[in-house]
């Protein structure tokens, strides 16, 4: 069995973001970062895609569609503990759904941090 897991971000950057965490976000989205896969999915279905561009209010967009080995999950907490504090508004920022589950768990900023909330208890 591979622990191979859909991952779906979309979310804002305030304008005020500082360029470390942007610099970050971008190696993230280079074909070796952990957003860099593109392409059809081996595993999960669909198309693996990453954009990431300014907004329309001075801030930053980001929409990442990834399949992400077990082992690349600190790394994911790594990248969102980063971009915490600068992701507005806070609420939902993505979901992660491991490929054999029907369901995926929210990705949601809570207090300045990047919570996993199941939608279907397993």
């Amino acid at each position: 069995m591979a622990d191979l897991y859909a991952l779906d971000l979309a979310f804002n950057l305030v304008e005020t973001t500082p360029e470390a965490p942007l610099a970050e976000l971008r190696r993230q989205l280079e074909p070796d970062g952990l957003l860099g896969t593109r392409g059809p999915a081996w595993r999960v279905g669909g198309m693996l895609v990453g954009d990431f561009g300014p907004d329309e209010r001075g801030g930053w967009a980001l929409t990442s569609r990834q399949e992400i080995h077990a082992e690349q999950l600190p790394d994911l907490e790594d990248l969102l503990l980063l971009l915490a504090p600068h992701i507005r508004p806070p609420g939902p920022v993505g979901r992660i759904r491991h490929y054999e589950h029907e369901s995926p768990d929210l990705l949601v900023l809570r207090e300045g941090r990047v919570v996993q909330l199941a939608l279907d208890p397993r």
